[in-house]
């Protein structure tokens, strides 16, 4: 849902957003607060727009760089990297830097000329690398996503809605690498040329005003505005927010944070120990076997709304006996009381062994037992008798 005013409290039952009561203030014209554990949206504001997203384009570049490339894997910048604009690490044609120092180096000082070597070096130009972008956001899920370069400059073909930039960050602060490296404030890198200019400072001011923020990364060109998508982790719990051109990002920032450990909280709502259900079993000495959640499932809500949750077991295809405790049986899915949705992997509570042959074939006949089991003795009877009679006739034969 979008709301034409700064001061509103936005929330979609379909996206599965928090409504509550208390609106604040930013000066964003779109943003997002995105629940890290579930990925519940929490609070958006014109969130499926898509807008020029300046250098927080860089955080598919720097994860696509993780996923593609070796921390100590040599990196040159191309011929024309100095005819890259704006924020530079000074990159000079033929320069050698690791991996890991170009992640610092587009993460903390966004630095265009490393972003453009880095889609030079995975994809031979900033066009290719870009369908690269794409295809990752794709598979992630982004809707309102259109890459067309690795650093953010201004493209007009180059837009990102915020719901997909809370998406695409969430995702790069699942690798360890990511995070260390935004929620640094400096960091020293190695490099063949240039070598008075190793020290990569980061432009997130943030970090140096609130101790739990540990991440993630702004920008800026004229037709963007202010950007900044950022990270922060109170009592355990990390929250992801993005903004949009805004007159005052801090400052939005700041209530958005505020905001969202103030009125939500995590809830367990099942746990491995937990049984959630029964699904079906063929071959087993009972029909059903318990099933639970493979790991913690958690939803992010309303402080003290308590909703209950409602569970759909969705299993593999024909399960079959025997089956050991911890066996993957399907999923799971978790609908929350705003209308959002988790699957979860669900494995069996329990041993569960195969039906013994003579259950199993009485199972399998039904009402038809007795009589087939009376017509196997009977037949039984009559080829002993038939045995009985030969065994006699040769013992006479032999006797002549």
């Amino acid at each position: 849902m979008r709301s034409p005013i700064p001061r509103a409290i936005v929330c979609s039952v379909l996206a599965g957003s928090v409504c509550l009561a208390g609106a604040f203030d930013i000066t964003a014209k779109r943003g997002v607060i995105l629940d890290d554990a579930t990925g519940k949206v929490l609070w958006e504001k014109d969130a499926d727009t898509p807008a020029f997203p300046a250098s927080t384009t860089k955080i598919m570049t720097a994860m696509l760089l993780i996923e593609r490339a070796k921390p100590d894997e040599i990196i040159v910048a191309p011929p024309d990297t100095e005819e890259v604009t704006g924020s530079s690490m000074h990159l000079r044609p033929g320069e050698r830097v690791r991996a890991r120092d170009l992640l610092s180096a587009i993460l903390l000082r966004s630095a265009n000329d490393g972003a453009h070597a880095v889609a030079v070096h995975l994809a031979g130009s900033d066009l290719e690398f870009a369908k690269l972008m794409n295809e990752r956001a794709k598979a992630i899920g982004c809707t309102h996503t259109h890459f067309h370069n690795p650093h953010g400059l201004n493209d007009d073909e180059h837009t990102v809605s915020a719901r997909d930039l809370g998406l695409i960050a969430r995702e790069a602060m699942k690798y360890p690498a990511f995070r260390e490296v935004v929620s640094h404030r400096a960091v020293t890198i190695e490099r063949s040329m240039n070598l008075e200019d190793r020290v990569m400072v980061s432009r997130n001011k943030a970090l140096r005003q609130d101790p739990t923020i540990d991440g993630i990364k702004t920008g800026y060109t004229v037709p963007a505005g202010h950007c900044f998508v950022g990270s922060a982790t109170r009592g355990g719990r990390r929250v992801i927010t993005v903004i949009l051109d805004s007159a005052d990002w801090q400052e939005d920032n700041r209530q958005m944070l505020d905001w969202a450990f103030a009125q939500t909280e995590l809830r367990e709502v099942a746990g491995p120990g937990t049984t959630v259900g029964r699904v079906a079993v063929v071959g087993g000495n009972t029909a059903t076997v318990a099933a639970a959640p493979q790991h913690p499932v958690v939803h992010a809500e309303a402080k003290g709304s308590l909703q209950p949750a409602s569970i759909r077991l969705l299993p593999r295809n024909e399960l079959r006996a025997p089956i050991r405790k911890g066996d993957l049986l399907g999923q799971a899915e978790f609908r929350d009381a705003d209308g959002f949705i988790q699957h979860v992997p669900i494995v069996a509570a329990e041993d569960l062994k195969r039906r013994p042959w003579l259950q199993a074939l009485a199972a399998n006949v039904g009402p038809f037992a007795p009589w087939m089991a009376f017509a196997g003795v009977a037949g039984y009877a009559v080829r002993r008798r038939r045995t009985v009679r030969r065994s006699k006739s040769r013992r006479s034969q032999h006797a002549r």
